[in-house]
């Protein structure tokens, strides 16, 4: 399991990298100062606040890079831009873990609640 979860977190870090470059790439030619800065402040808020508690997502997972910090700098990133993946990651798979939803009532019935 762990292995599965390392590699949705490289997955989400390494397309969080790509698309935080393209989009603060393009705002900066484009001139759009509040986009570009609403990118990085979203990356240097998720790298603070992991930096600020010490968590690193690859060292629990048993990765350890060669720069202690850079786990923590990836994590932050995973942060800032993984929130919506992971929640909606989340609500998948208790989905699939939840029973599913039987249909007791005959055609027709209704059911009241007071």
């Amino acid at each position: 399991m762990n292995m599965i979860v390392l590699v949705l977190m490289m997955a989400v870090t390494v397309e969080a990298l790509v698309e935080y470059a393209k989009t603060f790439g393009r705002a900066i030619i484009e001139k759009q100062w509040k986009t570009a800065a609403t990118q990085a402040g979203a990356v240097a808020l998720g790298v603070l606040l992991c930096f600020g508690v010490g968590a690193d997502f690859y060292a629990a997972l048993g990765v350890n890079f060669n720069v202690a910090w850079i786990g923590i700098a990836l994590t932050g990133v995973f942060a800032s831009r993984g929130a919506n993946y992971v929640s909606d990651l989340v609500k998948k798979m208790q989905a699939l873990s939840a029973p599913s939803a039987i249909d007791i009532t005959s055609p027709g019935q209704e059911i009241s609640i007071s």
